[in-house]
Parts: structure tokens; sequence; C-alpha cells
């Protein structure tokens, strides 16, 4: 685990070029992708720190090779003077407010425009410099109309709104139109999520597939039935499944890019976890909902046996990717000729949700608030709101790290215990 510490990047499973690179010439490759391990046999924290065992010698010298060629973002006096006008979507989320917060501290002399759903929230929007319109995303005329008006759109409020994707690009597009000297195109940044990966609900571990988004293969191919996937199986790079979570919009979004209109682009979180910087909401989804179960359960319960990986990302890192993809795609230097290199994956280190659910149980059993500390294990139709935390998604944001992105954020299994305090917080604060 040293080695995240250290580096701030992911355990991945980077390319093998790469890897020779960092002196990783000796590696049994054959072995290590055709490696099975029998989770029967061995304990979620076992299977983790084998894994991580086996790899970290490739990977002690990635950092010297992470900085690509991609790399573009303005320098801190350029944002400083840099004018334009940004319409938001999700600001009072867990993610869009923090989001908007670093936006506003990295460009203060932007114009900033977000829809608020509920009246309650305009106050505290407008606190943080930011001039609230009251809105729906039912409201698709309204949408559009501010969409035109914008030379930048970030959604983070909604990732599966297909009407609601269609007026966003089809205002950026009439933008273009109407303005086809501008020096720069309508940039769209829409948020997407590695739910993109999941398979089976059931808790266990299901693939050693790791998805990159600067192999195009990977993000052309995402299947949602390949749990095996094989990079050079023409039947799954050419299999884009629709039905994969969020699917839709994305491809509706990429294909958009196709136009040379405007300049969509697409980042994906993983489990965001952290105290949020937003005006309202500033607890996350995945763990804080386990806690919220086991508390109204009074006991911690887990889907399967928990040998199941998922990719974690501090909120603080998040809004630093948006931050640093905005000053690429405002930088004009995108040099990007297919719509899929647009796309960039939100993650960070890989984490076993058994350990998650064991410390958990551990921490909440502490404070008295549930009776046992024994997981209770279920099927997620006994806990649908549990359905993210019992499958299995895996990906690398290479692309990420190539625009000079580093992770500073708390790892996530340090930050439980304060997570257990903020959502007991919240809890007795709603009751």
């Amino acid at each position: 685990m040293d080695f995240h510490a250290s580096h701030g990047i992911p355990f991945v499973n980077f390319r093998r070029s790469a890897l020779s690179a960092a002196g990783g010439e000796d590696c049994d490759w054959d072995t290590l992708d055709s490696e099975t391990v029998k989770l029967s046999t061995i304990s979620a924290v076992e299977f983790s720190r084998e894994r991580m065992a086996r790899y970290k010698r490739y990977f002690n010298n990635i950092a010297s090779i992470a900085p690509l060629a991609l790399s573009s973002s303005l320098t801190i006096k350029s944002r400083m003077a840099h004018r334009f006008s940004l319409f938001f979507l999700g600001v009072t989320g867990y993610i869009g407010g923090s989001v908007l917060v670093e936006l506003k501290n990295r460009y203060p002399n932007a114009q900033f425009t977000a829809l608020v759903r509920n009246p309650k929230d305009i106050a505290a929007v407008q606190a943080i410099g930011v001039q609230a319109i009251q809105g729906s995303h039912s409201d698709l005329d309204l949408i559009r109309k501010l969409a035109s008006e914008h030379d930048v759109v970030i959604n983070c409020g909604d990732s599966d709104d297909l009407p609601l994707t269609k007026v966003i690009l089809a205002g950026l597009e009439s933008r273009a139109q109407a303005k086809p000297d501008a020096q720069r195109k309508p940039i769209l940044i829409h948020t997407s999520g590695t739910g993109l990966l999941q398979n089976e609900r059931d808790g266990a571990f299901h693939s050693d597939k790791i998805y990159d988004d600067n192999n195009l293969d990977d993000i052309k191919g995402i299947r949602v039935d390949a749990q095996h996937r094989d990079d050079n199986n023409l039947d799954d790079i050419k299999g884009i499944r629709v039905d994969a979570q969020h699917r839709d919009v994305d491809l509706e979004i990429l294909s958009a890019g196709k136009t040379s209109l405007i300049d969509p682009y697409i980042i994906a979180p993983c489990t965001v976890y952290g105290k949020g910087r937003g005006p309202v909401r500033n607890l996350s989804i995945q763990v804080n909902n386990m806690i919220r179960v086991a508390l109204r359960r009074k006991e911690l319960v887990q889907v399967g046996p928990g040998t199941n990986l998922w990719n974690s990302v501090h909120i603080d890192d998040l809004a630093n990717l948006y931050g640093l993809l905005l000053d690429h795609a405002l930088s004009g230097r995108d040099k990007s000729t297919d719509p899929f290199e647009r796309f960039y994956w939100g993650s960070g280190d890989e984490y076993v949700w058994g350990d998650i659910t064991k410390e958990l149980a551990r921490l909440l059993y502490a404070r008295g608030v549930i009776q046992t500390e024994t997981r209770k294990i279920i099927k997620v139709e006994e806990e649908p709101i549990l359905d993210p935390t019992a499958t299995n998604s895996r990906s690398v944001s290479n692309r990420g790290i190539a625009l000079g992105w580093t992770r500073s954020g708390t790892p996530l299994f340090e930050t439980l215990p304060q997570e257990v305090e903020w959502t007991l917080a919240e809890v007795e604060a709603n009751a």
C-alpha cells in the first residue's frame, strides 16, 4: 500500500510497454494475465494483499513515466485572467457542489450560472457567488436556452437523463452555429460513472479486467455481459451495449463530438468519498448508504462474500480532475481526433468491499448503534439501495494522469471513522 501513497497513482494494469520502461521486463505476463484466484480459500483482505504484493515492484517507478504528452493545462496566471461563461447543473449535489466550488476558485473572473430546483437552496448557491436560476431537469426549453447562452456547460446533475442531454447538446450546437467565427468551440463536461462496468450483483470477484481510458478498444467495447474480456477479441471491441448503465447518454455525447461543432468531454467517477465542499449536500452515496442501512436495521449487511472490487477517489481529488480537464478544454490545444479520446475515468486506488464492511461493522458496533459486529450476508434484492456495493467496477484514469492529475486525499479506508460520524450526524439532524 506504500507505493499508493508515495506516488499518488492507482494500483492499475498499465500497458506492458510502459511497465517495461519502468523496470518490469522480468514480469511473467502469461502467469499474471491468466492468474486465477481461488476466492473460496482466501479472505477478501488476503486476496487484496496478495494482488498488491505481486504487482508492487512493477509500479514503484511508474510515476517517472506517467506524465504523458497530453498535458496542456492553463497556468495559474492565465486562469486568473480567463473570462468565460459557464452553466452548471447539479450544484446542490455532492459531486456537483464540490466541483463548482473548485472551479469558482480556479476561475474567479468567469461568470457562473446554476440551475437550482428547490427554491430553499437558492440562497446557499448565491452565497458562493453563483447566479441561481430556478428550474428542474424537465424544463427542457429553459435548459436549451441557457446552454445556448454559455461558453461551457458542466452537468453533474444526472448521468442517465437522455432528453436532458439532448437539449444541452442542441443548445451548445446552436451557439456554435450562431458564432461560427468564435475562437473556441462550446464545451460540455458531462458526468457519467464507472457503473458502466458493473457486472453480476452478487458481491463476488469476477474478472481481472481493468478498463483503461487511454485504450480506445476498452472505451468503445464496454459490454455489460463481458466478464473476462479479451482485448484481441473483435466481438468485444465491436460490442457496445446501450443497456450498460449510463451508456446511452455517453454515446449520445460522444456522437455529438463527431459533428465538429462542440467539444464534449466525459468524466466517469468511481466510488467517491470524503466531506464535500458544496453549498448543500456534502455526503456521498455508496459507503454512506451502507451506514444508513445498518442504522435502520441495527446490523451491518453485506451482499454476498464481499470479494468484489471497486476503485475509490476522494471528492477533492475528483474536483481537481474536473478543473484540470476544463483547463485542458479551454487551452485550445486538445488535438484529439476521436471523440472517445475525451472520455476520462475518475478512478483511484482499488478496494475490496468486504474490507470496507468489516471495518464499518467494527466502528458502528463500537459506537453502540448496531447490535452485533457480525455482518449479515444478504442478496441485493433485500436492500436494492446497496446495488453499487454488490458489483465489480475496475478502471484506471491514465488520461487524467496524463493531464497532470495526482491524488492527495486521505485513502478511503482511513476516512471510514469520519464517514461514520458524518452519517450519524446527518441521520440525527434529519430525524
